[in-house]
C-alpha cells in the first residue's frame, strides 16, 4: 500500500500554476486542472477529479487571458491554460489599475497588459463612460473603487 499524497496547488497572481512550489509547464496537465476547477459556497477552490476534491490555493484570480483574437467577428480569449473562449457579455472591471472579466465566476479573470491593450484598440467614450465597442457589442470598462 503505497502513501501518495496530492501535491499542494497553488495558482499565483500571473496565472501560473505551481505544484510543490515547482512551475507546472505540461500544458495539457495545467488544462486538465482548470478545466476541472472548481468553486465552492466559501469562495475556496478545489480541482473535482475522479470523485475526489484536491485544493487549490488562488492567490489573485484562477484564470488568466493571455491573449485575445478576433476570429468570426468575435473577441476570443486565449488563457493560460490554453482554453479558448469568447469574451463574454458583462463588464470589464478595474481594480488597481489592473483589468478583471468574468468568464465563470463574477471577476474570476485576469487581462493580461497585451490582451487588454488590444481589447482597448476598440476603446470608446460616451456620456464620460468608457466602452470597449466591437461590432454591435459593447462591453462597459467600469472602474472600481
Amino acid at each position: 500500500m503505497s502513501n501518495l499524497r496530492a501535491p499542494e496547488l497553488f495558482i499565483d497572481r500571473n496565472g501560473l500554476w505551481y505544484a510543490d512550489g515547482l512551475v507546472m509547464i505540461r500544458k495539457e496537465i495545467v488544462n486538465l486542472f482548470a478545466s476541472n476547477l472548481k468553486k465552492d459556497d466559501l469562495n475556496n477552490f478545489n480541482i473535482e477529479w475522479q470523485n475526489q476534491l484536491y485544493p487549490v490555493k488562488v492567490e489573485d484570480v484562477p484564470f488568466f487571458v493571455q491573449s485575445v483574437t478576433v476570429q468570426a467577428d468575435q473577441i476570443i480569449l486565449q488563457l493560460y491554460d490554453g482554453r479558448e473562449f469568447p469574451l463574454s457579455s458583462g463588464n470589464i472591471l478595474i481594480k488597481n489599475q489592473i483589468p478583471y472579466i468574468s468568464l465563470f465566476w463574477p471577476g474570476d479573470t485576469k487581462l493580461s497588459r497585451s490582451s487588454y491593450s488590444e481589447l482597448c484598440k476598440n476603446l470608446i467614450e460616451r456620456d464620460g463612460q468608457y466602452f470597449i465597442k466591437y461590432g454591435e457589442k459593447e462591453w462597459l470598462v467600469e472602474e472600481l473603487q
